[in-house]
């Protein structure tokens, strides 16, 4: 099980032996080393923060090497099953690397050296890249935390600053977990091509390491003067905290001058290799760095020649990234590298295209040719390195066209045939002819278009609103449908020209006599065929009303034939009456409406091409009634409701001229209250005052007799003698009438004081009489 993990050694070797061993300069003159340094953590649990490794029998990228970490690297080896938090014993960050970076840091890990190049301006070294931050699923704050690291250079004595070559690939980014990540976990991935792995820490791992994540095998390259001293410094350091350790892996042997193959032949520069071309790369040294004595060819990591071969064929068959090793009779070695990508040759696609509308609808159909371009090029990318260009007409020489590329092309025939002219990065261009056919455009009656839509007033407002976008009118204009979309807009060149100026946002508007007839403009687009433009009208009306009829009150059972148009001068052209709660059934289609009894009717009156409908009420009345004869003194007022006005009034059968009555004798009288229908009778009595009695039973004047107070309201009647003695009190069961007697004997002759009251019904007023009654009585003591 543990030949699956790297192994680590912090014992075996020296800080010299190390940078002799594993970068190549031991016995080398062409790369000459000096004045090194490692520095990492003060680890109490007797690990380090630097070694060396080697892959083992594991799958790990780097055969062998220097590891500088921010914690102990005996805890680097696989499986990832554990956190990897090294703190240490008061240990610090570096400098350089926060003046650099500008990033706090702590747990800093450094090698440092002096070399000389002694054959080759460039000198690189690989390595990777592995941290505990390449957690897949951190959480999503998290995501801008990474530990840092930098390869520093700069002429030895230089007060410069150092220039950082530890860079993203093509970038000015350092290389860091924020700027290389893979996709598919929770912070955003970034400069996937250089991402290696993530490795899930679980207790199952199989991980050659303990990092949850690495980047690929990347290259670190500086320029020097051949022959002058530089000094490098590799530093590494936890961000902020010493929690979630990472490290760098540098790859023994690595740190070499380099042989220039020459640029890569790539599909962004333009340069791939053609379908039938062939590049050759010549590896042989120059004089200056000496004489090669053998060659070992490399394509994507695996050996494919070895021996004096200093040039090498490549073709479409065997493309890739290639690295060669040279050994030179001088014990150096050089190294070299070239990326060479095939040329992708374009896929030809739809060159009819059917589809070509006149927009604005001007006769002449105006076509961006890029906007086919896609179609045309199944497989079009902006990294394949297609060079595309338009003609009207074939180019006289295909391989150098002189005549002028066009990017759009007008037309008003049937169809147009243009070309295509393309060239795909360095190799033969290619000539397509693409034709543009003319599509139909979308269909409208025009019938519907020409003619107005009637635009009825019908409650007679004067004025209506409507929506124009309504399938009442959009349905009989386009009758074969369309795909949902309609814009309205003010004029027909508005409408063409997709003018947002004339656009109607808002297809409610409203109709008057100053906008009575308008017109709108409606762009419309049916599935498969070009936009049109349709005109659609309007013509506002006003109907109009019976002045001859009007809510009618009948008689109780009795009918009433109802005329809209008596003298048939308001020139309705038709009629319609039905009964208010049933529409379906038509009474008559006449200006009469015949004989109807009480209820709610509607006549549907034609005018002007619209229809107005009018509600007429037939009511019969409640039953006539006298409320009140309201009497005060002599004068009577009769209060009547209900009954169809207007009313007739009578007294003891006498007609009134009006219900207010003067001078009514006093006693008992009858009023008669007449309207159309009927009549209704009501008697009512005016108080006659008495004061003489005269109890000798002789049947005149034995008792005074206010028995009429009984039909009034709170009636008192009340007698007193010259002392103040009530002697009688009128009541409902003596009906108010007194014979001269108290307490059941006759009282003498005398006269005697009378109190009088009453209320009238609707008189708020209480009527208040009082006087002396003479009573004359023979049979008194």
């Amino acid at each position: 099980m543990q030949a699956q993990f790297i192994n680590v050694d912090v014992t075996t070797y020296t800080p010299q032996q190390l940078v002799e061993e594993f970068l190549g300069a031991k016995v080398s003159t062409c790369i000459s080393v000096s004045n090194v340094t490692v520095k990492g953590g003060n680890i109490t649990s007797g690990g380090a923060s630097y070694g060396y490794f080697d892959k083992g029998t594991s799958n790990f990228d780097i055969d062998k090497g220097i590891i500088l970490s921010t914690g102990n690297v005996l805890k680097a080896p696989g499986p990832n099953d554990a956190l990897q938090s090294e703190i240490g014993s008061g240990w610090g960050g570096d400098t350089d690397l926060y003046d650099l970076l500008g990033v706090l840091n702590t747990n800093a890990t450094y090698l440092e050296f002096d070399f000389i190049s002694s054959i080759s301006d460039k000198v690189s070294f690989e390595y990777m890249f592995l941290s505990e931050e390449y957690d897949k699923f951190k959480s999503v704050t998290g995501c801008g935390y990474s530990d840092i690291f930098a390869f520093l250079i700069k002429p030895v004595g230089s007060a410069g600053p150092y220039t950082n070559i530890a860079l993203v690939p093509g970038t000015n980014q350092p290389v860091s977990v924020v700027n290389i990540r893979g996709g598919g976990g929770n912070c955003p991935s970034k400069n996937e091509d250089y991402f290696g792995s993530f490795n899930p820490q679980t207790s199952t791992s199989l991980s050659p390491t303990n990092f949850n994540g690495q980047t690929k095998i990347l290259i670190a390259t500086a320029d020097v003067e051949i022959g002058k001293k530089y000094h490098i410094k590799l530093v590494i350091g936890d961000e902020s905290n010493p929690t979630h350790d990472s490290a760098v892996f540098l790859k023994a042997g690595s740190f070499v001058g380099i042989k220039d193959l020459g640029s890569d032949l790539s599909l962004e520069a333009g340069t791939a290799l053609c379908a039938t071309g062939t590049h050759e790369i010549d590896a042989t040294p120059s004089p200056v760095q000496g004489v090669a004595t053998n060659y070992k060819w490399y394509r994507n990591g695996v050996l494919v020649a070895n021996g004096m071969i200093p040039k090498f064929l490549v073709d479409n068959t065997n493309y890739g990234y290639y690295e060669v090793e040279i050994d030179l009779d001088t014990n150096c070695k050089l190294k070299g590298h070239i990326n060479i990508e095939p040329q992708i040759l374009p896929i030809i696609g739809a060159t009819n295209f059917n589809n070509i509308c006149d927009e604005d609808l001007d006769g002449n159909a105006d076509v961006i040719l890029n906007t086919y371009t896609s179609q045309v090029v199944s497989n079009l990318s902006q990294d394949y390195g297609f060079d595309i260009k338009y003609f009207e007409y074939p180019p006289a020489n295909i391989n150098n066209p002189t005549e002028a590329a066009i990017t759009n092309v007008k037309f008003n025939s049937a169809s147009k045939d243009v070309y295509m002219w393309l060239k795909p990065g360095s190799c033969n261009p290619t000539l397509t002819k693409i034709t543009l056919t003319k599509n139909t455009l979308s269909s409208f009656d025009n019938s519907v278009s020409l003619k107005p839509f009637d635009i009825c007033d019908e409650k007679l407002e004067g004025k209506k609103e409507v929506d124009i976008s309504s399938p009442n009118f959009i349905n009989s204009l386009i009758p074969t449908g369309f795909d949902g979309r309609l814009d309205f807009y003010k004029s027909r060149t508005g409408a063409n020209n997709k003018d947002s100026k004339e656009y109607l946002s808002n297809t409610t508007i409203t109709l008057d006599d100053k906008n009575k007839t308008p017109s709108f403009f409606v762009r419309f687009h049916q599935l498969g065929f070009c936009d049109n433009v349709a005109e659609i009208k309007f013509n506002f009306k006003q109907p109009k009303k019976s002045t001859a009829i009007q809510d009618t009150v009948i008689c109780k059972n009795s009918l009433i034939n109802l005329d809209a148009d008596p003298a048939m001068d308001m020139g309705f052209s038709s009629y319609k009456w039905y009964k208010a709660s049933d529409p379906s059934i038509m009474i008559s289609d006449q200006h009469k409406s015949g004989n109807l009894p009480a209820g709610d009717y509607i006549v549907e009156l034609g005018f002007n091409n619209c229809i107005y409908k009018q509600s007429v009420k037939i009511s019969e009345p409640q039953d006539l009634i006298i409320n009140n004869v309201l009497i005060e003194g002599n004068k009577i007022t009769i209060q009547v409701s209900n009954g169809i006005p207007s009313y007739q009034y009578f007294l003891d059968g006498n007609r009134q001229s009006s219900n207010v009555v003067e001078n009514v004798s006093k006693g008992p009288h009858t009023v008669e209250v007449r309207d159309k229908c009927g009549s209704v009778l009501q008697t009512f009595y005016i108080i006659n005052e008495k004061n003489l009695i005269t109890p000798n039973d002789d049947g005149y004047n034995d008792v005074i007799d206010y028995s009429d107070l009984m039909t009034k309201i709170e009636p008192r009647l009340e007698v007193y003698d010259r002392n103040g003695v009530l002697v009688f009190k009128g009541s409902s069961e003596n009906q108010y009438k007194w014979d001269g007697k108290f307490k059941g004997r006759p009282l003498p002759t005398a006269s005697y004081w009378y109190i009088l009251q009453w209320n009238e019904s609707g008189n708020p007023n209480r009527v208040q009489k009082t006087g002396w009654i003479l009573l004359k009585n023979r049979n008194s003591d």
